[in-house]
């Protein structure tokens, strides 16, 4: 008993709130995403506190007697880790003609061979901060709305992000680009993930719905022959590497992985290239590999929270109701009976969503409808958390009856059927969804 006092003397000294429940300890409060994974030894549990401190650190320009600099930029769309992942969790979509600066606009103009492409003057993303250089653009966000009708009567309204980018600093953009907005998902748990062998997938996996039950799930396999597990279109195969992706897209820091000083600056873009120092002082990048190495391994290592209002009875209902509807088909709880994580509620595979999610960036191919099935794990610590409610790739959906009813392609036949209960029922599912 006194371990558990010492715990939650701990929680409180680190600003969580808690209350505890018999010998379980049960946190609330916009920390829950920002726990170190218990089973970490001393060792790793003191990079996972320095990695917290590099994950805070808002980068800085280091100007240099020779005119060049280092450090953030010269582009970029935040300044630190934590000004997109907010408290470890998932970014903000913008408001109705505004901007989010805890977002990502990416752009892309599409390819037969390789689906998507970079703009030849802006490359893969557009960055709204410059330092010694101008922003590339200012982006803002109109929101189209249509009504979804339940079978109960009542209205949903849907809105869908319209994306227009002004005051383009290098000139216009390639005829063919097309941007999508990127939310910032929420970081707990991806250490579990990135464990989960290729063999355990392709037990999920059926791409050419052999089984004939609709749901065709493919394993994203990367051209180096990696498997692709994180990013919204699990098109990056580590936590490293995806650590090291976001620092040099997001921030222009460059990493072992992604040593390019000028971030995702481009050759049509030469005040920005002249900016980036050739060599930072006494490093070969501005993150050396172990600095990349321990930011990664905090972002790997946050735990997740544990589940609440397990035993509701409206909770257990909807347990029955998500599994009945076929939810479960895609948002797989455990991968294996010998899971040793929390159930995760994904298949880590890519699945056609449906032409009302198609990325344009992705043209008609079939790959623009398809997304990496996200985790549901601490789902319902996301207000909580992040002050907000955005679901979906670009943070669309304002609740999970959104999120829902945008689901198509695969999941149709799902989504119907939650369209299509008394309201009852889908109060139940979505307690259900809420305690995870």
């Amino acid at each position: 008993m006194m371990t558990r006092y010492v715990g939650i003397f701990a929680l409180v000294l680190f600003g969580l709130t808690s209350a505890a429940a018999g010998d379980q300890l049960v946190l609330f409060g916009p920390t829950a995403f920002s726990l170190a994974d218990p089973k970490l030894n001393s060792s790793d549990l003191a990079k996972f506190n320095y990695g917290r401190g590099l994950f805070h650190h808002e980068w800085e320009v280091h100007e240099h007697a020779d005119g060049t600099q280092s450090g953030l930029g010269p582009l970029f769309s935040a300044n630190s880790c934590a000004s997109c992942h907010v408290r470890d969790g998932r970014g903000q979509a913008p408001a109705q003609g505004s901007f989010s600066p805890s977002f990502v606009i990416a752009v892309g103009i599409p390819s037969l061979e390789f689906g998507t492409r970079a703009d030849k003057t802006y490359g893969s993303q557009i960055q709204v901060n410059g330092v010694g250089t101008p922003p590339e653009a200012i982006v803002r966000v109109t929101y189209i709305t249509t009504t979804k009708t339940m079978a109960t009567g009542d209205l949903v309204e849907l809105q869908h992000p319209e994306y227009e980018a002004t005051d383009l600093a290098y000139g216009e953009l390639e005829p063919e680009a097309k941007l999508s907005g990127r939310l910032p998902q929420a970081l707990i748990g991806l250490g579990y993930l990135e464990t989960v062998p290729e063999e355990t997938l392709a037990q999920n996996a059926d791409p050419f719905d052999l089984n004939k039950d609709g749901i065709s799930g493919r394993i994203s396999f990367l051209a180096n022959g990696e498997i692709g597990r994180f990013g919204w279109k699990a098109e990056t195969p580590t936590v490293l590497h995806q650590t090291s992706k976001a620092a040099s897209g997001d921030m222009g820091i460059s990493t072992p992985l992604f040593s390019a000083y000028a971030g995702d600056c481009t050759q049509l873009q030469p005040q920005c290239l002249q900016a980036s120092l050739t060599q930072p002082e006494n490093k070969t990048t501005e993150l050396d590999g172990n600095e990349a190495r321990i930011l990664a391994l905090y972002s790997a290592n946050l735990a997740v929270p544990p589940r609440r209002h397990v035993d509701n009875d409206d909770v257990l209902a909807g347990e029955k109701l998500f599994q009945s509807i076929g939810c479960q088909t895609c948002h797989v709880a455990k991968f294996d009976q010998e899971q040793e994580f929390a159930p995760a509620y994904t298949d880590l595979l890519l699945h056609d969503m449906g032409n009302g999610l198609r990325d344009p960036a992705f043209g008609d191919t079939e790959l623009a409808r398809e997304w990496r099935t996200p985790p549901l794990w601490g789902l319902g610590y996301t207000k909580e958390v992040n002050g907000n409610e955005n679901y979906l790739h670009d943070g669309r959906a304002r609740t999970l009856t959104e999120a829902i009813l945008w689901h198509d392609g695969e999941a149709a036949s799902s989504k119907e059927d939650f369209r299509s209960l008394e309201l009852n029922e889908r109060n139940q599912l979505l307690n259900f969804l809420n305690s995870l």
